[in-house]
């Protein structure tokens, strides 16, 4: 049996997590606000890679792995709607792929 759609009893409801753990700990049922006695905090991230990770891997430095005119020639063909779509050849590769990850 397939569910409806439009059926919003079947639904799974999803909810805004807070990004900082005070502010979202100190609500109460109706979501009033903070604990008493604390000021809401900001959360930052902060990342740094090691000199390994900031050199390119060998043959990335002449360029990307990929040929950019062919990449913006089809962007240009899809956006006028003259790029050719194999429907069946899509089905085909998602069932495939479908049936490796079963399998």
């Amino acid at each position: 049996m397939v569910d409806s759609v439009s059926n919003p009893g079947n639904r799974v409801r999803l909810h805004k997590v807070g990004t900082d753990a005070t502010n979202t700990a100190g609500k109460g049922a109706q979501g009033s606000g903070n604990v008493a006695g604390t000021s809401p905090t900001t959360a930052t991230d902060d990342v740094s890679l090691s000199q390994t990770a900031q050199t390119l891997p060998s043959g990335l430095d002449v360029g990307p792995p990929f040929d950019l005119e062919l990449v913006s020639r089809i962007k240009k063909e899809i956006a006028e709607g003259r790029y050719p779509i194999d429907y069946e050849r899509i089905t085909d590769s998602l069932f495939e792929s479908y049936r490796d990850i079963v399998n």
